[in-house]
C-alpha cells in the first residue's frame, strides 16, 4: 500500500490585531508576507522505511490528520506532562518576535488543514469562541505549571470544530479541535502562544523546549 501527501507550498501569514479580539477582524493592509513550508518537511511516503518508530509516527499522523509532517523541529512525547499542540512534529513558519513592525506573540504550525490540535497540559478552559476577532476561531486554556499559572492560545482554527467549551477540565494531549484559517489568516495554521501569568506573551518555542521533556 502507498500513502500519499500533499504539502502546500505557500501560504500567507497573518497580522494579530490583540486590542480587540471581540469584533471581527477587517482585512489586512499591505503588511502581509509570503512564506514557504521548509524543505525539511517529510513526505510521508518517504518515510516508508524498516523503522518501527517512523513507521508508528507516520500512522500517527495519518490519523489525526497531520498532512506536513516533520521531525526537524521537534518529536512529541505522549508521556509528558507538557506537551506540543500536535501529536507529531510538524513545521513551524514564523516564529515569537518583529514583523513588518509589529510584534508577532506567538509561533505559527503548518501541519495541513484540519489537522488536530492538543492542548498542551492539563488545565481549565477560559475561552473558546468562534468570534475571536483577528484570532478567528480561538481556545484560550489556564495550566498551573511548577507552581505557575501559564495559558496557551490556540488561534485561526476551523470553524466548527471547537471540542470544549469555558469552564471545561482538559487534560495534556486532549484533542480540541483543528488547524484552520479563520480571522485574520491567509493560509491554513494554528498560531500558537504562551502567556505567562496568563496575559504576558513569551516564545513559545524555547518555552516549550523547556517543558516539553520528561
Amino acid at each position: 500500500m502507498t500513502i500519499g501527501m500533499t504539502v502546500d507550498a505557500e501560504a500567507l501569514p497573518h497580522i494579530h490585531d490583540t486590542t480587540d479580539t471581540s469584533s471581527p477582524a477587517s482585512s489586512p493592509g499591505g503588511d502581509t508576507q509570503g512564506y514557504t513550508v521548509s524543505d525539511q518537511v517529510e513526505s510521508i511516503g518517504g518515510l516508508q522505511r524498516d523503522n518501527y518508530v517512523t513507521e508508528t509516527l507516520v500512522d500517527l499522523a495519518g490519523t489525526v490528520g497531520i498532512t506536513n509532517f516533520s521531525t526537524a523541529v521537534f518529536t512529541n512525547d505522549a508521556s509528558c506532562a507538557v506537551q506540543w499542540p500536535y501529536a507529531v512534529g510538524v513545521p513551524i513558519t514564523y516564529g515569537f518576535g518583529m514583523r513588518n513592525g509589529r510584534m508577532h506573540e506567538g509561533t505559527d504550525f503548518v501541519p495541513g488543514a484540519g489537522a488536530q490540535i492538543q492542548t498542551i497540559a492539563d488545565g481549565v478552559v477560559r475561552t473558546s469562541t468562534d468570534s475571536g476577532g483577528a484570532f478567528g476561531v480561538t481556545i484560550v486554556i489556564d495550566h498551573v505549571i511548577e507552581g505557575q499559572r501559564v495559558s496557551s492560545r490556540y488561534a485561526h482554527m476551523e470553524y466548527d470544530s471547537r471540542q470544549v467549551e469555558v469552564g471545561d477540565v482538559v487534560r495534556v494531549g486532549q484533542y480540541i479541535g483543528r488547524t484552520g484559517d479563520t480571522g485574520r489568516s491567509f493560509g491554513a495554521h494554528l498560531h500558537f502562544e504562551v502567556l505567562l501569568q496568563g496575559a504576558t506573551a513569551t516564545d513559545p518555542l524555547p518555552w516549550l523546549e523547556r517543558y516539553a521533556t520528561c
